[in-house]
C-alpha cells in the first residue's frame, strides 16, 4: 500500500496585485490581497517542502508591488510555528517553479536536494522579455548546483509523492501530487492561482503559453481529488486537511 503523508499550508507573506494578473482578460481594475503559500509534507519518513516563499519584502516592494509579512510568515518561523522544524531538517525541496515568490529562500536550505523540471532551470535562466522581471538568478544559482535533481516529465520523487509537468505559467512548471488520508492532493503551484482558475477554467493572466496552461489545468483535475492553489485567500494559515475539493 502507498504511503500516506500529512500537508500543512505555510503563508509567506501577500501580494497586492492587479486581479487581472490571476484571471486571464477579467477582473480589470480590480484590486486583490494574495497570499504566498509553502506547503510541507511530512509524515512518511522524508520532510519534503514545496516551495520556499519570498526572499525579501522591500526587494518585493520595490521590484514588483505592495507586499507585507508577518512575523512568522518568514520560512523559518514559520517551520517552527508550524512543524518545530528548522531548514536543516528538510530533505526536498520541491520548486514548482523559479519565480521570485517561490524560490525565495531556497539557499538557507544546506542539507536539502531539490527537485526541478530542467525545462525550468533553463527558462529561468533565458526568460521570456514579460518575465525577466520576475526571475532573480541569485534565488536559485546560490543553491549549490550538485544539490539540484533535474528531472523530466513526471516523477515519483518518494511514495505518495510525485512531480507532473504543469507548463504555462512558466515554461517548466510542475505540480504535486501528494496521497493522503482525503485522496490526492495537487499542490499545484500557479497553474492554479486561486481556486476559481480550475474550477472554472480561467487561466491566469501571466503566461508563457495560453494552450498549455489550458492542457495544465485539465491534467490536474484529471488527477487530483483536492487542491491546494498557490495563492488562493481561502486557505488558511497553518491548514492541514479539508482543502478544497476539485
Amino acid at each position: 500500500m502507498t504511503q500516506t503523508w500529512k500537508v500543512i499550508a505555510l503563508k509567506m507573506g501577500e501580494l497586492t496585485v492587479e486581479k487581472s494578473t490571476l484571471t486571464y482578460f477579467q477582473d480589470f481594475g480590480q484590486s486583490m490581497v494574495i497570499p504566498i503559500w509553502a506547503t510541507a509534507v511530512y509524515g512518511g519518513g522524508y520532510n519534503i517542502l514545496v516551495d520556499t516563499g519570498i526572499h525579501d519584502v522591500q526587494w518585493v516592494r520595490d521590484n514588483c508591488g505592495p507586499c507585507a509579512q508577518a512575523d512568522d510568515e518568514h520560512i523559518v518561523e514559520a517551520l517552527k510555528q508550524g512543524l518545530g522544524w528548522s531548514p536543516d531538517d528538510v530533505d526536498i525541496i520541491i520548486n514548482t517553479h523559479l519565480h521570485y515568490d517561490h524560490c525565495g529562500n531556497n539557499k538557507l536550505f544546506k542539507k536539502a536536494r531539490f527537485i526541478l523540471q530542467e525545462t525550468e532551470w533553463k527558462a529561468a535562466h533565458n526568460p521570456i522579455p514579460s518575465q525577466k522581471g520576475i526571475y532573480l538568478s541569485e534565488l536559485f544559482d546560490s543553491v549549490d548546483y550538485f544539490a539540484w535533481k533535474f528531472v523530466h516529465n513526471e516523477v515519483e520523487v518518494v511514495p505518495g509523492v510525485k512531480v507532473f509537468p504543469t507548463p504555462g505559467h512558466s515554461d517548466g512548471h510542475q505540480s504535486v501530487l501528494v496521497k493522503t488520508e482525503e485522496g490526492n492532493l495537487c499542490i499545484s503551484g500557479d497553474v492554479s492561482n486561486l481556486l476559481v482558475n480550475i474550477r472554472e477554467n480561467i487561466p491566469a493572466g501571466i503566461l508563457t503559453s495560453t494552450k498549455d496552461i489550458f492542457d495544465s489545468m485539465e491534467r490536474v483535475r484529471s488527477v487530483a481529488d483536492r487542491i491546494l492553489p498557490g495563492h488562493e485567500p481561502i486557505i488558511k494559515k497553518y491548514q492541514t486537511c479539508d482543502f478544497p475539493t476539485l
